[in-house]
């Protein structure tokens, strides 16, 4: 069982070198955003919506536009009275133009589709930024569960070591059974967090994979060693979020839309006038007699003044003004949420760049005091438990170096996407983050 998990152990560090050696065959962010930005079905799905929204908005203004239609019968007829049969065909034609003059409730309904075609618009826009950070943290998932297995097989290798050591010792009986005990407990911890670190990787990568289509085997590196501090104020990405973020707007221009179906629906209680021409030809009276062939041509004025349909059009306009309010309760709620969203995301972005730093002192702290524990352990002065213990405390603290820079990193696109400023430029901005890892 020990040797397989060892081979299955250096199977999975060797993969890991390779990732760091073949920078060549890596799959950056910006590839894999440019991958899912022609490639994920939600993201096409949405693009899809915005091509139905323009033509909803077509055939909404359709009906301000001329109508026109032809209308043909041929027919059979058998004519029965008093003075016997009479057999005939009969034909019927009748050529329709029609153009609303006034008609409202036609007008406020294409205007409020031109609103429905900018909310998909926002949507899509949305669903582009929302894809992104899914991608960029699916991402420094992969990196970071890949950095932990390589700290991860370094403390193994010494570990084995020491392991290996004591094993010898003992058998001379130069130190005590719990040290030999407290070493391999601790070399099979290592292998549980390997274990752990691998599916980490490995479903980071699978859901890159559902998200842009690509495979993302290998991945850049995270090389940037100085990380700048949080750009501008919080009241300044809350303002910007206000202004530019495609959900708000997305928001407002359904919010738009819902006050021109308000209007429409107030408009079926206005009187509607149209224009019609009629050309008619047959050879038949209204009621299918026959008689001699004539062709008749009209023009008139229609008029239509509402008066009483059974509440229909108050119970639309009710309804109408019930989807606004709830259109802009939603405007106001979605402001709110994306106003505290961007302030904690900030001040996440101000302490995890505190982390950096932090972090970075305590690993340089904690690095001595390992080597002094090791070198106090030789010199008979230390204890394996001390030796172990302050091992344990550089690995965590390594751990929370490596996360503190993926935080930061999360929290300043999250800052963009939430603004709505981010462009393909910023992401191949933050692709410049990413490299081969330094020998």
């Amino acid at each position: 069982m020990r040797n397989s998990l060892n081979r299955f152990f250096h199977a999975c560090m060797a993969f890991a070198l390779l990732m760091s050696c073949e920078y060549a065959m890596a799959t950056d962010l910006l590839g894999l955003y440019q991958s899912a930005m022609s490639d994920n079905p939600a993201l096409k799905a949405r693009r899809f919506g915005v091509d139905r929204a323009r033509a909803d908005a077509d055939q909404a203004v359709s009906r301000l536009y001329p109508q026109s239609s032809l209308q043909t019968s041929v027919s059979r007829n058998d004519y029965n009275d008093a003075l016997g049969d009479q057999r005939y065909g009969g034909r019927r034609t009748v050529l329709q133009a029609r153009q609303a003059i006034i008609d409202l409730p036609s007008y406020y309904r294409s205007d409020g589709a031109r609103f429905a075609i900018r909310r998909a618009e926002q949507e899509a826009a949305n669903v582009r930024a929302e894809l992104f950070a899914q991608i960029a943290d699916h991402y420094l998932n992969a990196l970071q569960a890949d950095d932990e297995l390589m700290q991860l097989q370094s403390e193994k290798e010494a570990a084995q070591k020491q392991v290996e050591r004591l094993r010898s010792m003992r058998a001379r009986e130069m130190v005590k059974v719990t040290d030999l005990t407290e070493a391999i407990a601790w070399l099979q911890q290592i292998n549980t967090r390997m274990i752990d670190a691998v599916n980490k990787g490995e479903a980071a990568r699978v859901r890159l994979r559902e998200l842009s289509g690509k495979d993302a085997r290998v991945v850049a590196m995270l090389v940037r060693a100085d990380f700048p501090a949080v750009p501008e104020s919080a009241d300044h990405w809350v303002t910007a979020a206000r202004e530019n973020n495609p959900a708000i707007a997305a928001r407002r221009e359904a919010l738009q839309s819902s006050r021109r179906a308000a209007d429409a629906a107030r408009a079926e209680h206005y009187p509607q006038l149209s224009f019609s021409l009629q050309y008619s030809q047959s050879n038949l009276t209204y009621d299918n007699l026959s008689q001699r062939s004539y062709n008749v041509g009209s023009a008139s004025l229609d008029l239509r003044i509402p008066i009483y349909e059974g509440g229909r059009a108050s119970a639309a306009e009710a309804s109408a003004l019930a989807q606004q309010a709830i259109d802009q309760e939603q405007l106001e709620g979605l402001l709110r949420e994306m106003e505290r969203e961007t302030r904690v995301i900030h001040a996440s972005a101000q302490a995890n760049r505190a982390r950096i730093d932090s972090t970075n002192a305590e690993v340089d702290a904690l690095t001595q005091t390992a080597r002094a524990q090791e070198r106090g352990y030789e010199l008979g002065v230390a204890t394996v438990i001390q030796v172990l213990d302050a091992r344990r405390r550089l690995l965590r603290a390594r751990s929370d170096q490596s996360r503190a820079r993926y935080d930061y990193l999360r929290d300043l696109i999250a800052l963009r996407i939430r603004a709505g400023v981010l462009t393909e430029a910023d992401v191949a901005e933050f692709n410049r983050w990413f490299g081969p890892r330094p020998s």
